[in-house]
């Protein structure tokens, strides 16, 4: 049993604990709480208070010990000088406490502890006994500790500790990287290149100039709103095949569309039986066409060639007649003059008979086989 400490486990309802040893001087008795140096207030010679640490806890160790100073005497002796009681107590306590401080010490031995090379003092709860250190290090005699190969674990390590010159080149794999830790500022300026991206990773929401909600929607195009672009339906005067085939829509072009040396063929126009040549007559017309032609007045027209000038019947369009002057004797003009009647023109290669006719000076050819004249007589000539 010691005869200058007393060790109490706490129970953790109390901050009191007896002080079980005589002592000299109060300032010669010291607390620990698990080991640390902790502060406290006397009771009274035999009872103290902890006030550091304020808030002992269960199974925490006190222990209250006494240290006698051996560095100075308490008691100094003078020649001639009076020895009292007192003094003489003093002097022999101190002896007698140091040599029991000593023996509390040696106490903590166990008997059996020897100096065993490269052992080392540990204590069981009771005394320090000799033991051979192994486990996560080893000792030789010098002191040096040495710890064994794959011994320190990551508790072990004290935050922020591993520094890059403790880390071997190229010595960390992505199986040791914390998923979502690296972040924009460890990723070097161009490191990021074509061949680190994965097939179709890329969305809208990463490029500044689409549109966060860009897809690739059937027939859809790509149109910039003055921020950046988005996928929209063609519509209007045109559609659009995921093929690229556009197609103008019905009734959709009007004049404005129409560029002005846009030079339009006339195939172009209705059923393209009229050409170009025969659009170019319609040049200097100031009205409308039938119009003119229904309203013609002596004189308007002036000259028309004999083949392009045709009557047609008006209830059978296949009975037609036209004009020829190819019989006229050159640089000559033949006039027709209209009696003033409905009457049938006479023609020389079709036989018709003549009513009411005064033939002057006539030639008469061949042979008339009969006359009747208006009173019934007949004339009959032969050559």
């Amino acid at each position: 049993m010691a005869n200058s400490s007393v060790r109490y486990v706490a129970s953790g309802d109390t901050q009191e604990f007896a002080v079980t040893f005589p002592f000299i001087s109060r300032t010669h008795v010291a607390v620990t709480v698990d080991g640390s140096t902790a502060t406290f207030t006397w009771n009274n010679d035999s009872l103290i208070t902890v006030t550091s640490p304020a808030d002992i806890t269960s199974d925490q160790v006190v222990l209250i010990k006494r240290a006698t100073s051996q560095s100075s005497r308490l008691v100094d002796y003078v020649d001639g000088s009076n020895l009292s009681e007192s003094d003489l107590d003093t002097d022999s306590k101190q002896a007698f406490y140091m040599a029991q401080e000593a023996l509390d010490e040696l106490e903590l031995l166990d008997d059996a502890a020897i100096a065993t090379s490269g052992y080392i003092l540990v204590a069981d709860g009771t005394d320090y006994a000799g033991v051979a250190l192994s486990g996560d290090a080893t000792i030789n005699t010098a002191g040096a500790l040495t710890i064994a190969s794959g011994a320190v674990e990551t508790a072990m390590i004290a935050a922020d500790a591993i520094n890059a010159t403790k880390i071997a080149d190229n010595a960390i794999d992505s199986e040791h990287y914390t998923d979502g830790s690296i972040d924009t500022a460890h990723i070097a300026t161009g490191q990021v290149t074509t061949a680190k991206l994965a097939d179709d990773a890329v969305t809208g929401a990463k490029i500044t100039l689409f549109d966060d909600s860009y897809a690739a929607t059937n027939t859809h195009i790509l149109v910039a709103d003055g921020t950046d672009f988005d996928n929209v339906a063609v519509s209007g005067d045109i559609t659009i095949s995921n093929a690229g085939v556009v197609a103008i829509a019905t009734g959709v072009v009007v004049n404005a569309d129409i560029h002005g040396s846009a030079a339009i063929d006339a195939t172009k126009i209705h059923d393209g039986s009229v050409n170009n040549t025969e659009f170019g007559y319609l040049d200097g017309v100031t009205s409308g066409i039938q119009g003119q032609i229904d309203t013609l007045e002596s004189g308007t027209v002036s000259t028309i060639d004999d083949d392009n000038f045709t009557l047609q019947d008006n209830s059978d369009t296949t009975k037609k007649a036209q004009f020829q002057c190819s019989g006229i004797s050159g640089s000559t003009t033949r006039t027709f003059t209209f009696p003033d009647a409905n009457t049938t023109i006479v023609g020389t290669g079709t036989t018709q008979t003549l009513t009411n006719k005064t033939l002057t000076s006539p030639v008469i050819d061949g042979t008339w086989t009969s006359y009747t004249t208006s009173t019934g007589k007949a004339l009959v000539m032969g050559f």
